[in-house]
């Protein structure tokens, strides 16, 4: 008998995690539509009502509940299910918060001495202006909302930007140095007390070609990270994962699920974090999901049982490389917008729909305005994998399509 794995997430995330388990699991998903009805149930409860998704758990004898939703981490679902005996394969809100909360993560970061860019956090108005004087352009402006950061290259677009941030008292800001380099992520599987790589991407955050434009949160990626050598990745597991996991047992609350970072490599090869990832990130969870050759299950079940440290000694990852490409529709206003060619893909090619598609009364998928679809590509080089995916692109059409042309191109 299949065993029954449920989803808390609404994102691509928890889209293309539960394609990946619906070949082995039944899946259910929250959603409040039928999307993804071919390969997943949908249930529609909300991600932050963790109560009423704990009794869907016990009333359908659930064996797993993986959170992909930074919203229900940060609610706690965690606790409440472990205090419920419910196998949850999620980290607790508090050791998730230096993931979740920006400012925390920044404090906790200088506080284990990891590589990070020069920053200040203010919780004053005239302060934060007061600073930004001496700035150099070009800067980032964080704050704690998710997807929040703005590359600034000008004094007043900062002020404007500080002026509107403090409209809402309670509100701080962070600005931090804009540190040149590839842009990737790197994530690991631990129970709390071992952690394990499990993949690593170079990302496309910046919306135009060249990096040029604002940051996204992803255009595309490549996993693995083909810029991101052994050595390297040994430094990220022992100067960043291993003190982050450790520091969080210190204080009584141990991290268990993927724990990501966030970082840059500058051309002389200086690693800097710019924060953690409690999950993975809509932009690669594809292309690192499909290089992993592990029954997640198993995995994630081994973490939650406590058998992760005895039974799993390293994570088996495919010897090839998948290049994820982020479809959007640019039109500013939704009209009816039919996306077609979905049909001529190549039985390989992966291509994950955004919760924001809808379906019209003929079955047809619409696109919305902002993210509509990833396309993932597997080969066995980066120029192969580059080369599929944008062949596969040329398929797909709806108004407003646009994507970035140089994912992984040329490849160097």
């Amino acid at each position: 008998m299949k065993k029954k794995v449920f989803i808390v997430g609404n994102s691509l995330s928890a889209v293309v995690l539960a394609q990946k388990l619906s070949k082995q699991c039944e899946v259910y998903i929250t959603s409040y539509s039928d999307l993804w009805k071919d390969f997943a149930e949908c249930v529609d409860i909300r991600e932050t009502n963790s109560a009423e998704l704990l009794d869907f758990v016990m009333e359908n004898g659930i064996d797993m509940t993986i959170v992909t939703s930074q919203l229900a981490i940060k609610n706690d679902i965690a606790n409440l299910f472990l205090n419920n005996k419910q196998a949850i394969f999620a980290p607790t809100a508090f050791a998730s918060s230096i993931a979740t909360d920006k400012v925390k993560a920044k404090k906790t970061l200088y506080k284990l001495r990891i590589q990070t860019p020069k920053f200040g956090i203010f919780d004053k108005q005239n302060m934060a202006n007061d600073y930004l004087k001496n700035q150099k352009t070009p800067f980032v402006i964080k704050t704690n909302e998710i997807a929040s950061s703005v590359i600034i290259t000008s004094a007043q677009t900062a002020k404007n930007i500080v002026d509107s941030v403090f409209i809402d008292k309670n509100k701080k800001i962070i600005i931090e140095d804009y540190v040149y380099g590839t842009p990737f992520s790197f994530y690991a599987i631990t129970d709390g007390y071992k952690a394990l790589p499990i993949g690593s991407s170079i990302i496309y955050k910046h919306s135009l070609e060249g990096d040029g434009g604002q940051l996204t949160e992803g255009m595309g990626a490549c996993s693995p990270n083909y810029r991101l050598s052994l050595e390297q990745e040994y430094f990220i597991m022992d100067n960043v994962i291993y003190p982050t996991i450790e520091y969080l047992e210190s204080e009584n609350a141990p991290y268990l699920g993927i724990i990501g970072v966030n970082g840059i490599i500058s051309n002389d090869g200086v690693i800097s974090i710019l924060g953690w990832l409690p999950f993975l990130q809509d932009c690669d969870a594809a292309s690192v999901l499909e290089i992993i050759d592990e029954n997640l299950y198993k995995l994630f079940d081994s973490c939650i049982l406590g058998s992760f440290s005895d039974e799993v000694e390293s994570i088996t990852l495919k010897d090839a490389y998948a290049v994820s490409l982020v479809l959007k529709n640019k039109n500013k206003t939704n009209i009816e917008n039919v996306i077609t060619g979905i049909e001529n893909l190549e039985e390989d090619t992966l291509f994950c729909l955004y919760p924001t598609v809808k379906k019209n009364k003929y079955l047809e998928y619409e696109a919305e305005t902002g993210n509509v679809a990833t396309l993932t590509c597997v080969a066995n080089s980066v120029a192969r994998a580059s080369e599929k995916v944008y062949s596969e692109a040329n398929e797909i059409n709806f108004n407003g399509i646009f994507y970035r042309k140089d994912i992984c191109r040329p490849y160097k």
